[in-house]
């Protein structure tokens, strides 16, 4: 009886996701949590390089064909000031990096603590919400993007990399009202 009844729970849940899809107008892109994540603390000792990464997972089907992410990068020292910041444009499959070389955080000592957040938002290629025809502009909306992130410090001299990290932590969204 047991395995009747979590077969027809089951139906009813996949029933249930997609009359949900199919009554509305537009195709849905359903997204169980934003992605906005953070690293630990790490140390940033002179001659190294902090690097940010992001690889956008790809997606696939025709709903967000031509679709990228738009991701925003984010160092911050121990005190949680924000030492830079850059967003890049990637497409599914490719990657980003962003850079923070030890000279740019502002310490009297010769190493200084950061960490680096990681945030990705679905950009879609058309201006009305779906996919659209060519020539028309990119505008951001409400969905979001599955990008692999991870933090590594290298040798700036030599290019060698000392540290990868992978372990995030998520960070929650802020919304305005």
């Amino acid at each position: 009886m047991k395995p009747v009844l979590a077969f027809c729970c089951a139906l009813i849940v996949v029933c249930a996701a997609v009359l949900t899809v199919r009554a509305s107008g537009q195709p849905a892109i359903m997204v169980a949590s934003p992605q906005f994540v953070t690293f630990g603390m790490v140390g940033l000792a002179t001659d190294q390089t902090a690097r940010l990464n992001a690889l956008a997972l790809p997606m696939g089907g025709p709903i967000i064909a031509g679709a990228s992410c738009q991701v925003t990068f984010n160092f911050y020292d121990a005190s949680g000031k924000s030492v830079k910041t850059g967003t890049a444009t990637v497409a599914q499959g490719a990657a980003v990096h962003f850079d923070l070389a030890r000279t740019e955080v502002d310490s009297l000592s010769g190493r200084s603590e950061i960490r680096g957040t990681v945030r990705a938002a679905f950009v879609n290629p058309s201006a009305d919400g779906m996919p659209g025809t060519p020539g028309t502009p990119v505008t951001p909306i409400s969905a979001f993007c599955s990008v692999l992130p991870t933090l590594e410090i290298f040798d700036t001299l030599s290019g060698q990399t000392t540290v990868v990290l992978q372990q995030t932590t998520p960070l929650p969204l802020v919304t305005p009202l």
